[in-house]
């Protein structure tokens, strides 16, 4: 096929050539095409000459194409165009042509290999490109691990290095708190071995030589207790323990420190009380002695005695009738002297001490009666209103609106104080106040309502101190603040409000009920404040007491609290009844617990203004209360209300000072 398009493609061309020239052979003159030189004949009568071989290039060597054969006839070609122009460039657009189109379709070739050369390669290309990119990220990958290797290893490092700071700060801290808990720990013990080492030196030093000496092995082991103790406490202060455990193990050294103490006094006592019953002993065997030589000395002057005896009894009987008659006058003689001496007896003799006086002064059981003849007479007022059955929705409606506001008394804040005292004391000022269900009633719809309302308030007010204020100590100055106001506005109502806490406390009078002949403990008990349960039972002693210190609680609160600025500056209730309070109880007969509770309660709450009123008064009245009362005290109550008083009034005389109370409300607070 391709040695056929050849041929074709040869006798195209054969043929265009011998066209061409003839053509030229026959032209003389102007030619198609571009602008160029004459071609010249031969034969031909022109004058002009051929070009010669320097003005024009030599022809390139050309396939020679047969010619037709020549004629004679020679035509005549001026009249022709010039045909070899014609032909030459016809032949020229032609071949030009011809290469174009050999040229497009080698380009085309090129092209076709060219792209079946790179879809074959772009698979290979695409497979390169992905192992090289996976490369790429292998390496990029690599790299970031190793940073961020490294990163993490600084960063390791770094928290390490600031956990072990951490630690060590931590670990200070902890050093520093348990060494502040082992300084704490062991001053407490401190104390108490301080005053048992005392107590023990005294008891030795009030021994006599021969007595001292049956204890030699003791005293020398209250010496070497006395400097290990002391080496403890200065390797506390100076903090060389070492490890953290010391510091607990010091506090626990302490502690057995305190308790080889007690071993070591009851040692002591044990040994001393050996010796007193040998010394007993001893002074028996020679009392007993002494007894049988007495008797065998009396049975010897009883013997003598009957033989003396015997001889005089004769002279007796016969101055018998002179005896009787001396003895009759000797009798009457000594009638007078003992009838004398009785009478001047009883006049030196001063009055016995009446239970009145030893169990409330006069001048407080007056106050006392006159506070409860009030109140008792305002409940006998009010008896129709509370018994008339068709009144209990009214009675209903007033307990709400005291109930309610009085409930939600707390110091919040002085608005939230003050807006539950408006509510209560416009209920009191006769404004109407909605009640259940919509309806409004006022005070005075009953003339018995005033009366009524304030005996249930100042109930309520008594009953908070064994609910919100044994909980909470603190409750008991708002609630105060607002007592102390209605007092000063309604005078009556303060005397009600100490009716309602004698009744719940007879010792704040203060006055120790005395136990009347034939009354049984438990009627007796319920004199003193005492509850029943709903068993029926008495209720257990801490709950008694736990309620007796909410009472006190109040009643010091209402002492030394102020009222709302608005109502007066007057106080109603001041600070001289504490101290008549604690200079009465220091006076009546003491009773176990209740009376150790009581005074403690009230030297908590007002030994601050006490002290800071009174002064050096105070102070010989607290050493008073130590020295004298406490003594007195412990004939009745060897329990833990009266060792904490000891304690107290201890740790007041030697810190030279009382806490204020915490929760006590400023002047002006609202």
């Amino acid at each position: 096929m391709d040695d056929m398009m050849r041929a074709m493609d040869y006798l195209k061309v054969t043929s265009t050539m011998h066209n061409a020239a003839l053509a030229s052979s026959a032209c003389t003159g102007r030619t198609l095409g571009e602008d160029r030189e004459p071609i010249w004949v031969e034969g031909s009568k022109s004058t002009a000459k051929p070009p010669s071989p320097v003005e024009s290039p030599a022809p390139k060597q050309k396939k020679e194409i047969p010619l037709p054969p020549k004629t004679d006839f020679e035509p005549n070609i001026s009249c022709f165009p010039d045909v070899q122009a014609i032909n030459a460039s016809i032949v020229k657009r032609e071949l030009a042509e011809e290469g174009k189109r050999c040229v497009r379709q080698q380009l085309k070739a090129l092209k076709d290999k060219q792209d079946t050369l790179r879809l074959l390669r772009e698979p290979q290309q695409k497979e390169e490109e992905r192992q090289r990119d996976q490369m790429q990220q292998k390496v990029l990958r690599e790299r970031n691990e190793s940073l961020l290797i490294q990163k993490a290893d600084q960063m390791a490092a770094a928290q390490l290095e600031a956990q072990q700071r951490e630690q060590l700060t931590l670990r200070q801290q902890t050093d520093q708190k348990l060494h502040k808990l082992a300084l704490e720990g062991v001053s407490r013990c401190q104390r108490r071995f301080n005053q048992k080492y005392e107590a023990i030196a005294r008891i030795l030093l009030s021994l006599d030589k021969e007595t001292v000496k049956v204890c030699s092995a003791q005293n020398a082991q209250l010496k070497e207790l006395g400097q290990k103790f002391e080496q403890l406490v200065s390797t506390v202060k100076m903090g060389k323990c070492e490890m953290q455990s010391q510091f607990l193990c010091s506090i626990i050294k302490a502690e057995e420190c305190c308790k080889s103490l007690d071993v070591l006094e009851l040692d002591i006592i044990r040994q001393l009380a050996e010796f007193s019953e040998q010394i007993q002993q001893q002074l028996k065997m020679e009392a007993a002695k002494k007894l049988e030589e007495e008797r065998q000395k009396q049975q010897q002057e009883e013997e003598r005695q009957k033989h003396v005896e015997q001889e005089k009894l004769r002279q007796e009987e016969e101055s018998e009738a002179k005896k009787k008659q001396q003895e009759a006058e000797a009798a009457k003689a000594e009638t007078a002297k003992v009838s004398a001496l009785l009478e001047t007896k009883s006049q030196d003799v001063p009055p016995a001490a009446t239970v009145t006086s030893t169990c409330v002064h006069p001048d407080r059981l007056k106050f006392y009666n006159d506070i409860l003849a009030l109140y008792q007479s305002k409940v006998d007022a009010i008896k129709p209103l509370q018994t008339e059955e068709s009144l209990k929705q009214y009675r209903t409606g007033c307990q709400r609106a005291i109930n309610l506001p009085l409930n939600a008394i707390s110091a919040v804040s002085p608005q939230h104080l003050a807006q539950n005292f408006d509510k209560l004391y416009s209920f009191f000022a006769g404004q109407p106040t909605k009640v259940m269900n919509g309806a409004t009633i006022t005070i005075n719809d009953h003339p018995l309502a005033r009366d009524y309302c304030m005996l249930l308030m100042a109930k309520k007010f008594v009953s908070q101190t064994e609910t919100a204020i044994c909980s909470n100590p603190q409750a008991a100055f708002p609630f105060a603040s607002v007592i102390i106001t209605f007092w000063k506005l309604l005078p009556d109502f303060g005397k009600v409000f100490l009716a309602y806490m004698y009744k719940e406390s007879p010792f704040l009078v203060p006055y120790v009920i005395p136990q009347q002949p034939g009354q049984t403990p438990e009627q007796y008990l319920k004199t003193i404040g005492y509850r029943l349960t709903d068993k029926n039972e008495l209720e257990k002693p801490d709950i008694y007491l736990k309620r007796q210190t909410g009472i006190a609680r109040l009643y010091a609160a209402v002492i030394i609290t102020h009222g709302r600025k608005a109502a007066g500056p007057d106080q109603c209730f001041e600070l001289d009844e504490g101290w008549l309070w604690l200079t009465h109880m220091v006076n009546v007969k003491p009773l176990p617990d209740i009376s150790a509770t009581m005074i403690m309660e009230i030297l908590q709450t007002l030994g601050f203004e006490l002290w800071r009123t009174y002064g050096k008064q105070f102070v010989k009245l607290l050493v008073y209360i130590q020295n004298i009362y406490m003594p007195q005290l412990a004939a009745y109550d060897e329990g833990g209300p009266k060792t904490r008083l000891e304690m107290l009034l201890a740790k007041f005389l030697r810190e030279r000072q009382i806490p204020q109370a915490v929760g006590i409300l400023p002047p002006g607070f609202w």
